[in-house]
This record gives structure tokens, C-alpha cells and sequence, in this order.
């Protein structure tokens, strides 16, 4: 697997990627009336949904792994943010109201003690977690050119749904409610959001903007990428495509979960 440098990652982390609506709508949803309750974006990165929240009224605090990433988030913010292992947060027990993590999952070796961590530095909560699944990758057409993303996926995915939901209860999340994503528009630049959009893939400027392409060695990339783009010529991509929409209607594009404590 190839390592992504987070810091490189952040100076063009904003030019195609943003707050999408499709996960904010869900993510409001979930967390209830702001009323100037904290909350704590685990892994906020440039702070895109962090910026949304606070302008929802929460009092959004943000920390990321990557100083780059953060000092961005800072700028971004008008605030001091975090650099700080999702793993090993900074806070004390019960610091804040509530916690969200957006795509985090997925970067963090130790995802287990990630969910651990947050719910530690909640009170009442809730934690609104969006993540792909086992599921909703083998729901993406991309799997089709591109097999070796499924070797090369974040520990998460291999046990599936049912896999996230037991560590979230054996972090302590006894109250576990699921839902799941359904994308509209590209504004996230997730691998997930984009495939609604095969036209982004002869854009490699785009594609390239996602961590789960970044993964992938060099060749295995460029031959899939070139099988896609001579079927999208063709119109072959069409019906691909095509057999890959029930299970986009059955498991969404991500699991967008909300956990409280007892």
C-alpha cells in the first residue's frame, strides 16, 4: 500500500474537495439542536465540515493528524485547532457534547481505539461517525477495473458493517443507530461521491484527489484508469455501471451512524 503523505495532501486537499450536503444533511440530522453545544471534529482535516458546523452554531473544536492539515483548518477557522492522533486525543473525559468523524475511519491503523477515544472525551453525545463500508465498496463499479483497491483497503472494511457496529459497542457505545449516505453531487471528492460522475475520471487531477486511488501502486492504477477511459469512450461503462446499481440502492454510498452513551 502506498503511504500518503497528509501534509503534501493538504495543499491541494481543497481544490476539489468541500463540505457535501449529502453527508452535512445527515450529519445535522443526527446531532440534534445545535444550542451552542461543543462539539469535536475527530480528524476534521482542512475543517470543511467543521467551517459548516460552526456556522450551524455549534462550538466546534478540530483536530487532525496532520500539522499541514490543521494549520489549514486553523486559517480556515479563525481558531487554534488540535494536532493530535486520533487515537491519543488531548482532551480530558467528557470534554465536549458531542463528536463527528467524516471519512476518518479509514486512516487510522488503530480505528478500534479511535471509536474508544471518542467516546471517552463525550458527555451525552451523540458521536455521528460517516464511513465506507465492506458493502458500499463492493457496491462501487470502480471495484470492476480496479480490484486491487479492495488489498490495499483500510482495516474497517474487512469486517464489513456488522464488523463496525460490534467495535462501536465494544467501545462503549450501547445506543447504535445506522443510516446511510446517498451522494447528489461531487462536492466531498470521495471515490464514493465520484463514481455518480464517470466523466471526473478522465480528469486525473480529481481522481487523483482521493486516498483510495493514493493507495494504489503506480501501474496497477494507470491500467485501470485506461480501461476505464476506453470504456466510457465506447459506452460500454453504461451498462458496467448499470450492474452495479442494486447494490448502490441496498448499501448507499456510507454508513453515517449515530452512537450515544448510557
Amino acid at each position: 500500500m502506498t503511504t500518503i503523505d497528509y501534509d503534501a495532501w493538504a495543499r491541494t486537499y481543497d481544490d476539489t474537495r468541500g463540505a457535501s450536503p449529502s453527508v452535512l444533511e445527515p450529519l445535522l440530522d443526527s446531532l440534534g439542536p445545535p444550542d451552542g453545544r461543543s462539539l469535536l471534529d475527530i480528524g476534521g482535516g482542512t475543517g470543511n465540515f467543521a467551517q459548516s458546523l460552526s456556522e450551524a452554531a455549534f462550538g466546534v473544536s478540530l483536530c487532525d493528524y496532520s500539522p499541514e492539515m490543521a494549520r489549514r483548518a486553523s486559517a480556515k477557522l479563525g481558531m487554534r485547532v488540535a494536532v493530535a492522533d486520533a487515537t491519543h486525543l488531548p482532551f480530558r473525559d467528557a470534554a465536549f457534547d458531542s463528536a463527528i468523524s467524516v471519512n476518518v475511519l479509514g486512516h487510522v491503523e488503530d480505528w478500534r481505539g479511535m471509536l474508544r477515544e471518542a467516546q471517552r472525551v463525550i458527555r451525552e453525545g451523540p458521536y455521528v461517525m460517516k464511513a465506507s463500508t465492506r458493502e458500499t465498496l463492493n457496491a462501487n463499479w470502480v471495484m470492476e477495473y480496479l480490484p486491487g483497491i479492495l488489498h490495499h483497503a483500510p482495516a474497517h472494511h474487512y469486517g464489513g458493517e456488522a464488523g463496525i457496529i460490534d467495535a462501536l459497542r465494544e467501545a462503549g457505545f450501547s445506543r447504535v443507530e445506522l443510516g446511510r449516505v446517498h451522494y447528489s453531487e461531487m462536492i466531498d471528492g470521495s471515490l464514493q461521491a465520484l463514481k455518480h460522475f464517470p466523466e471526473v475520471f478522465l480528469d486525473d487531477e480529481r481522481i487523483m484527489n482521493t486516498a483510495t486511488l493514493k493507495r494504489l501502486p503506480p501501474a496497477e492504477l494507470e491500467s485501470g484508469l485506461e480501461a476505464i477511459r476506453r470504456d466510457y469512450a465506447s459506452g460500454r461503462l453504461r451498462e458496467v455501471i448499470a450492474r452495479y446499481e442494486p447494490l448502490v440502492r441496498e448499501y448507499g454510498d456510507g454508513l453515517c451512524s449515530r452512537r450515544g452513551r448510557d
